[in-house]
């Protein structure tokens, strides 16, 4: 899927989940169902870190390209050490492989979790402030990043460096994000819900994916038909590819899913 597909995956699953627990007398927090969001948007578009061409690989420059690329590297080491079907047969890379899994999802989340528990607020705000950013970088073209990076940069960078310029409205924007948490979410309430806006998504993206032809190996380390990277998703016949009418068709539908849910929660509050 594109990388904004996911990011609204993310958002719209975690508003339904919201709406659904609403619904059921459980309502969840106001910030929760927002600042959740915002974590599951961003976290949507993780996964693909494992890939030197996707988003999160060009938010900043060579240095996140260079992060992709040892990613990509480790995850494909990976596949051919657990697995002799992997071993023995022709190279496959490390895109989609463990980081499009359920079990790295959980662990994305737990991990996420325990530093949330272990540094308190600051590491709350960090996680905020950093999904809001890697959502900008799909939300928001370069340009209007750019015109976002000239809040506090003299307008002529934009014309001799506009990357740099984009990449510094995108801090603004994170930033941004971070400090709203910061005055809306008091100190010492229970976050428990941002290591699951974690897991929800960094596993959308993966379930995003296997409704494409490539699918993932959502199940590693199980073995399916004699391989722990087995890709596995949704029928064929309900499978499309990326960028298609297909895909743009489901965007619609979960849009739709989207302003139900807002409307759900508006009603029931």
């Amino acid at each position: 899927m594109m990388g904004r597909s996911h990011a609204l995956s993310g958002a719209v699953g975690w508003l339904a989940g919201c709406a659904a627990l609403t619904a059921a007398g459980a309502a969840p927090a106001p910030a929760a169902v927002v600042f959740g969001t915002a974590i599951a948007t961003g976290m949507a578009l993780a996964p693909d870190v494992d890939h030197p061409k996707s988003t999160i690989a060009h938010s900043v420059g060579h240095l996140t390209r260079m992060l992709a690329g040892g990613v990509s590297r480790a995850a494909g080491a990976l596949r051919t050490a657990s697995c002799g079907h992997c071993s023995a047969g022709p190279p496959r890379g490390g895109h989609r492989a463990v980081t499009h899994t359920a079990l790295g999802a959980a662990v994305a989340g737990l991990v996420a979790a325990g530093v949330c528990v272990w540094a308190g607020r600051a590491a709350v705000l960090w996680i905020i402030g950093f999904s809001v950013w890697l959502a900008a970088h799909t939300a928001l073209s370069t340009r209007t990043r750019a015109r976002v990076g000239d809040l506090i940069l003299p307008s002529r960078f934009r014309r001799i460096a506009p990357r740099f310029t984009a990449a510094v409205g995108a801090l603004l924007v994170g930033a941004a994000g971070a400090v709203l948490a910061a005055a809306v979410i008091p100190a010492g309430v229970a976050v428990w819900w941002v290591g699951l806006a974690v897991t929800w998504g960094w596993l959308a993206h993966s379930l995003g994916d296997a409704l494409t032809f490539s699918a993932v190996p959502l199940w590693w380390p199980l073995r399916i038909r004699g391989c722990r990277w087995t890709p596995v998703g949704a029928p064929r016949w309900a499978r499309f590819r990326t960028g298609s009418p297909a895909e743009a068709g489901v965007v619609w539908l979960m849009l739709a899913l989207g302003v139900g849910s807002v409307v759900l929660l508006g009603a029931v509050s």
